[in-house]
């Protein structure tokens, strides 16, 4: 078969797999406007095999928005975790830092945030979030008469503390 040949060969293949792949099947997880999701399985109506064919997604622990920019870079492997806190009404974390990046959501009640660089206090309400860049001395208190929940993600150096302690940046 001469070039030409091989290459008609070749779109014919391509064409016809083309049209196989189904909306998900090719890394996508977008489906079009006019596919209808699959029914929920009822696990007791269904054989164990129809139950483990629906995916089920985890749980959303909080959403928020970062209003600002952020840049994030690691000079080298990091280690990702992610931690729920809780601060009681007149709670603080007291000043501290991280190895690393912290990314927060405050999931109920607000939370008031001192950072050196800034030193203004800043009131972050549930439904918000917020970024501290690495090792930026801060600290997080509860001025509310509710508790005040937080989920905080970090990128922090490999075998390095979660935390350390730093002296106050700030007049809090």
């Amino acid at each position: 078969m001469g070039s030409i040949g091989r290459m008609i060969a070749t779109i014919a293949i391509a064409t016809a797999l083309a049209g196989c792949a189904q909306p998900g099947q090719l890394g996508s997880e977008r489906s079009t406007p006019d596919q209808v999701p699959p029914a929920p399985v009822n696990p007791a109506a269904a054989p164990a095999s129809a139950a483990l064919a629906v995916p089920q997604l985890p749980a959303l622990l909080g959403a928020g928005l970062v209003d600002y920019p952020v840049e994030i870079r690691t000079p080298g492997p990091a280690m990702y975790s992610v931690r729920t806190s809780t601060l009681p009404p007149g709670g603080t974390t007291g000043w501290h830092a991280h190895p690393g990046t912290e990314a927060t959501i405050v999931t109920a009640g607000a939370v008031t945030i001192v950072a050196q660089g800034g030193c203004d206090p800043v009131r972050y309400n549930a439904g918000d979030a917020l970024f501290v860049a690495d090792a930026v001395p801060h600290l997080a208190r509860n001025d509310g008469p509710g508790p005040v929940e937080l989920l905080s993600d970090y990128l922090l150096a490999p075998g390095a503390p979660d935390r350390y302690d730093a002296p106050p940046a700030c007049a809090a």
